[in-house]
């Protein structure tokens, strides 16, 4: 029996490696080579494509235009059915161009090309039956369209991700809902909401914004359930809606200096800036623990906080606690609240916080002398 020597054996080894290596240096080669002619051959289809598009788009818009303004009926099915199956595609993409271009009466005409063209039902269907994708580019169509679904048939189809939630807001929006005055709030924060993205924020603040005293009573009963990012966005939207509140319930804000999370306290001393109206409300915030809280963001924003109110204690704390606190930061940051209320002649400067106020003093003339400016354009304005 043959048995072959070490030397033998590993000269066998390096033989079928470099066969392999081989083998696999041809088969990347050839997917590479198909990659390539697939690509060549989508950018050849597409560019013939673009050609097409750019030579029937300029006559399909001129005629658009001629339907949505003759004093006529645009006979916008007639039409819809005179077109190739190149040219729709492309007057849904005008469509689209001019549905957020245009508002009033001449949206409200071409809504109704957008039935003729089948959108209109094809949205509502993907409503129900579409995929996640489907579901987003039917809330968009619909938002554009001013067709509004069924209150029920989006709490069944697109609550499952906050940016469904968010279009689905959306559409009611653009559509003047009757109720949106609260539907709106309540379909983005019911059910236990993930946080939103920043359009999801947008879309909070103007879901609130006709009625804000129902988002400050929603957040008076459900803001301890909600994660700290979730708290912070409906803290931002508060600090933007803070008329009309009525008798809405807005201790809360107090309650959310005590949140654990860092951001959370921030937002909330932002927040409670603005509410200097509120006397019953101020007297529940502990000003002390604020200007000693462990973290230098929330003591600068709680100065910041104490220099809107104006108040005496506010001021004090500015100055004895603000003015002298550890971190540079901070100390800017009081210094700026205090340039407002005070000047050099009402107390003295500590030493650490000269520099901070000198800083702030150069800051608030600067910001003065824009204002001037500005008055002085705006008033030559006037009078030309």
């Amino acid at each position: 029996m043959f048995v072959p020597s070490p030397e033998t054996g590993i000269a066998l080894q390096i033989g079928v490696s470099k066969r392999a290596v081989l083998i696999a240096a041809l088969l990347l080669v050839l997917l590479l080579s198909i990659e390539l002619i697939w690509t060549m051959k989508y950018s050849v289809v597409r560019y013939f494509q673009r050609k097409l598009e750019d030579r029937i788009k300029q006559p399909l818009r001129e005629e658009l235009l001629t339907r949505l303004y003759r004093p006529s009926d645009p006979e916008w099915d007639q039409w819809v059915e005179s077109l190739s199956g190149h040219e729709r595609p492309v007057l849904e993409s005008l469509l689209d161009d001019y549905l957020r271009e245009l508002e009033g009466a001449d949206a409200e005409r071409l809504t109704d090309l957008g039935t003729a063209l089948g959108i209109t039902a094809q949205a509502h269907r993907d409503l129900k039956q579409g995929s996640y994708n489907d579901r987003l580019h039917a809330l968009t169509w619909l938002a554009l369209l001013r067709d509004a679904p069924a209150i029920d048939v989006l709490k069944q189809h697109c609550m499952d991700t906050p940016r469904e939630r968010a279009a689905a807001v959306r559409v009611l929006d653009e559509c003047d809902y009757p109720e949106n005055e609260t539907i709106g709030v309540d379909l983005l924060l019911s059910d236990d909401p993930d946080p939103f993205s920043i359009f999801g924020v947008d879309t909070l603040y103007k879901a609130a914004e006709k009625d804000p005293s129902h988002l400050f009573n929603r957040a008076a009963e459900d803001f301890t359930t909600w994660e700290p990012q979730l708290q912070q966005q409906v803290l931002l939207a508060c600090r933007h809606l803070r008329t009309l509140l009525g008798d809405a319930n807005v201790f809360w804000l107090a309650e959310a200096l005590d949140s654990p999370a860092e951001q959370t306290r921030v937002e909330a001393a932002k927040t409670l800036g603005g509410f200097a109206w509120h006397p019953t409300l101020l007297e529940n915030i502990d000003l002390q623990t604020l200007a000693s809280d462990d973290s230098p963001h929330v003591r600068a924003s709680a100065y910041q906080m104490f220099g809107e109110w104006g108040d005496e204690s506010a001021i004090d704390l500015l100055r004895f606690d603000g003015m002298t606190d550890a971190n540079d930061r901070v100390r800017v940051a009081a210094a700026r609240a205090l340039v407002e209320h005070s000047d050099e002649s009402s107390f003295n400067i500590p030493v650490e916080a000269a520099a901070a106020w000198s800083w702030a003093r150069a800051h608030a003339a600067h910001d003065a002398a824009v204002r001037d400016v500005s008055g002085g354009v705006t008033e030559a304005s006037g009078h030309s």
